[in-house]
């Protein structure tokens, strides 16, 4: 009876295209019954509808006059679709602009290279005093003049005060953009999760351009985790490891993990927007035709490569990472206020395991306990590969959203414009800090009247201090001044043989 009384109501299109359930639950009892009328009602407001398609919409590529049935209907929770060869291609599959528009594209490639060169230009500057030191240091050839020499000289000393200056102006920048990138990934994460929790989301009104849509939107959380990470790694390798930098990384990778979560989950027909528009086909009810509901596996196949690679691949290394990056951060604090070797010992002990820690003890003294001290080392070169690895990998992935064309590069708007121009603050002021200097920046920032002579600034630093515990820009002008002393007293070494 039930069934039957199902048959009655698909003979009306109005019930039939009212909603995904009643278009899925008439295909399973046309199904079962072996009836034609509900293949009839389909066709028809098929046909009409490709005889006068809605722009924003679309479909009907593969349309010529007539639909090629047969269609299918999938009313699996995690894989509900509509497909229809002739009418499905082409529908709309756009990308919600505020999430994978072309200037937020751009800006998420942006960021990651701008950290890969941050990275690569601090972790390359300890070359540059080594390579130095060995040209300054080599015997001088018994047919170079003095002249000659003095220049050579000369030139190493101007080479090293930009290598100095540059590491130093590098530091600076890279902790404000550390803190740009954090705010922005938290900004951008905050607006997936307000789209996620509206009923509708990401205002997308067919199913290609939903599931378009989430994929971005997860790739963006996990894609944006590994500059991140790389700004962690590099701020403690250079040892500017401020509270705040550490707090504010740590609270974007947790939002960040939060949305990817989120976002992993497929998304379903009840989530699309409806079109503002009421023209569609009497044959349809009055309703939308079927075709919002279209889902081409080839591509959705394609798009779903890279977000698996961001799931299953890169997120997992980055988390592995980050983990590292808190431990580290947080060795030297918890070094001085917990001991954690007498609280070893003392277990040990308890334990009734006291020889076992006196012949650990006694192995340290073996040929292979040097193998132990090279870890960190080993550590940081296996890191660092694998950073040249997920940046190459993460490039890949975003050339394959190009090649899928799931983003509009033709539109652009003024959100897409701000948010490509973001990082322009920071770019600029580094550059302005190497083709003018720190000096020149801050005369600009402070009034002239403002400035304290060199004597009371230094005295005033030192007992900041002293009262307040070591900050980044008190390391980074510490090590700076160490360099160039050291550097100026070689050459003065030098000179008076």
């Amino acid at each position: 009876m039930a069934a039957n009384r199902t048959l009655l109501l698909c003979d009306d299109p109005k019930y039939v295209f009212q909603s995904f359930n009643n278009l899925g639950n008439c295909y399973t009892a046309s199904g079962e019954a072996g009836t034609s009328n509900f293949t009839k009602i389909v066709e028809r407001c098929l046909n009409d509808y490709c005889k006068n398609q809605y722009p924003d919409l679309g479909g009907c590529e593969n349309w010529h006059g007539t639909t090629a049935l047969p269609f299918v209907v999938s009313t699996t929770t995690s894989n509900q679709y509509f497909w229809n060869n002739a009418t499905c291609a082409g529908v709309s599959k756009g990308v919600n602009t505020d999430i994978g528009g072309p200037g937020v594209f751009v800006s998420y490639l942006m960021q990651l290279g701008l950290i890969s060169y941050f990275w690569i230009l601090l972790r390359s500057f300890r070359l540059f005093p080594l390579l130095i030191s060995k040209w300054n240091r080599r015997k001088q050839l018994p047919n170079t003049s003095p002249a000659k020499d003095q220049t050579q000289r000369r030139t190493i000393l101007r080479l090293c005060h930009y290598f100095t200056q540059h590491d130093r102006i590098a530091r600076v920048i890279l902790v404000e953009f550390q803190e740009a990138q954090c705010f922005f990934m938290i900004a951008s994460q905050a607006a997936i999760l307000l789209a996620k929790s509206s009923t509708a989301i990401f205002q997308s009104n067919t199913m290609p351009s939903l599931r378009a849509s989430n994929g971005i939107a997860g790739m963006v959380s996990s894609a944006g985790v590994l500059p991140i990470v790389m700004g962690m790694w590099s701020l403690h390798k250079m040892h500017l490891t401020e509270p705040w930098i550490f707090f504010l990384s740590v609270a974007t990778v947790i939002v960040s993990e939060f949305t990817l979560y989120w976002t992993h989950k497929a998304p379903t027909v009840d989530q699309l927007s409806a079109f503002g528009y009421n023209g569609w086909p009497q044959s349809c009810g009055g309703y939308a035709p079927p075709l919002i509901y279209c889902a081409d596996h080839s591509e959705a196949y394609y798009l779903r490569v890279p977000v698996v690679f961001f799931w299953q691949v890169l997120n997992p290394y980055c988390l592995i990472v980050f983990g590292l990056d808190v431990i580290l951060w947080l060795r030297p604090y918890l070094a001085k206020t917990v001991d954690l070797k007498g609280i070893c010992q003392r277990t040990l002990f308890h334990l009734g395991l006291g020889n076992s820690l006196l012949k650990g003890e006694r192995s340290a003294a073996f040929a292979w306990a040097a193998w132990i001290k090279r870890f960190p080392s080993l550590l940081t070169f296996c890191v660092e590969s694998l950073f040249v690895a997920a940046v190459f990998l993460e490039c890949l992935c975003f050339a394959e959203f190009v090649h899928i064309k799931v983003i509009d590069f033709s539109n652009w708007g003024f959100g897409q414009i701000v948010a490509m121009t973001i990082w322009f603050p920071v770019v600029s002021k580094y550059a302005y800090l190497v083709l003018f200097g720190t000096q020149s920046y801050s005369q600009a920032r402070m009034p002239e009247s403002d400035h304290v002579d060199n004597n009371e600034e230094k005295y005033n630093q030192y007992a900041d201090i002293e009262s307040s515990g070591l900050k980044s820009s008190h390391v980074i002008e510490h090590k700076s001044k160490a360099n160039m002393e050291g550097i100026h007293g070689e050459v003065d070494q030098e000179t008076t043989f």
